[in-house]
């Protein structure tokens, strides 16, 4: 994936040297360099956004942009976000177009990448922009200007944060996704959307019910849930740019566990049927419903795997809880997991390469991985309950 700085994320080891021995009188001497990958993160400065010369922001949004978008690239793992009140003070007041003079400086402190900035807010409207600068080559990177009610400062700095990151590495950041999840309220369980860091907790449900299992459609415009809401556990949507709801399925006894397929036209769930509880699959309208496995058994929490062509899911068909995968046209069902009596909640990597899952073998619930074949099985987790 592209690097715009150019620098490689790994240091060569030490040499080895080889000898051969014969017959020869003096061994041949060989020598081999040895790659060793060592992961070191980049050093990148923000110097904090400057006002406009025409612009009146408030130095609260200044710092709040700051902020977030520190924090946020901290997160990603992949910078190593430098103070500017540890550099010196010509970096702390540099403005875009003026940095030419300070990148030798700063390269003396071994920073790799400066972030310049201006904020300027005029009555409810906020204007961010925003330039990285590569340290040693002296070339942008990132050049942005976004606009936006200045009651959206944190949004703007996300959409910074996710441009820097896919600048660097090829990849989208997730510093614009949002979290669902359940909340308990007086007996109530209540579903609720925030940031992904936390912030900007808002309320989907309050109908002082048991609101269970959100799910995002892959573009992050559907959620999917289960409520208690009129009796029984039926399956809803909602949709987040029209605010309206739909009941999908409402058979009677549970209607649970939604997943979606990749290209979010189905979903999986698990339904109440054959004396069972089994896996059918149906389209997003809740039209197409048909059933992936039967018996009186307990088959739950379905999950697609990247390409769509099959879901793994938790049974406990075979006397104990362990973890599945069938074909969607109902076909080559498998099991995976053989170790231990208890292996749950699968979740496919979205390279498709491995499946999470939830196992107990030693009396204490962990993180485990395997791949899709069941092979290969790696405990993530080994302290406390996961």
């Amino acid at each position: 994936m592209p690097r715009p700085a150019g620098r490689p994320l790994c240091a060569a080891g030490a040499g080895l040297l080889l000898l051969l021995g014969g017959a020869a009188a003096e061994a041949q001497r060989f020598e081999v360099e040895i790659q060793k990958e060592v992961f070191r993160q980049i050093p990148l400065a923000i110097a904090g956004f400057a006002p406009l010369p025409d612009g009146r922001p408030g130095a609260d949004l200044a710092t709040v942009a700051r902020s977030v978008l520190a924090a946020d690239l901290d997160f990603t793992g992949l910078f190593e976000v430098i103070d500017p009140t540890f550099l010196p003070v010509e970096v702390r007041h540099v403005k875009p177009g003026d940095q030419a003079g300070i990148l030798p400086m700063l390269a003396l402190f071994k920073v790799q990448g400066l972030l310049l900035g201006t904020l300027e807010q005029r009555g409810t409207e906020l204007a961010l922009e925003a330039h990285v600068y590569d340290v040693e080559r002296g070339t942008v990177i990132v050049a942005r200007r976004y606009l936006g009610d200045a009651t959206a400062v944190r949004q703007i700095a996300h959409r910074l944060a996710d441009e820097i990151v896919f600048r660097y590495t090829g990849e989208q950041g997730v510093a614009q996704t949002r979290i669902a999840y359940v909340a308990a309220e007086d007996g109530a369980r209540e579903l609720y959307v925030m940031d992904y860091d936390g912030h900007n907790p808002v309320l989907l449900t309050g109908n002082r019910s048991i609101n269970l299992s959100p799910r995002w459609s892959p573009d992050g415009r559907l959620l999917a849930y289960t409520s208690y809401r009129d009796g029984n556990p039926d399956l809803f949507l909602l949709n987040f740019q029209t605010g309206g709801r739909t009941k999908l399925s409402a058979l009677p006894g549970l209607n649970i566990a939604p997943a979606w397929s990749p290209d979010g036209e189905w979903m999986a769930l698990a339904l109440s049927r054959d004396g069972g509880i089994n896996i059918s699959l149906m389209r997003r309208d809740g039209s197409g419903l048909r059933p992936l496995t039967s018996g009186s058994d307990i088959s739950v929490s379905p999950t697609f795997s990247p390409n769509g062509r099959q879901v793994a899911f938790t049974s406990d068909r075979g006397g104990t809880p362990q973890v599945y995968a069938i074909d969607v046209e109902g076909t080559n069902l498998r099991r995976l997991t053989f170790q231990g009596d208890y292996n749950s909640s699968p979740r496919w990597s979205p390279r498709g390469d491995r499946i999470a899952f939830v196992s107990n073998l030693t009396g204490r619930f962990q993180i485990t991985l395997m791949n899709p074949d069941g092979s290969d099985v790696q405990t993530l987790t080994s302290e406390g309950t996961n």
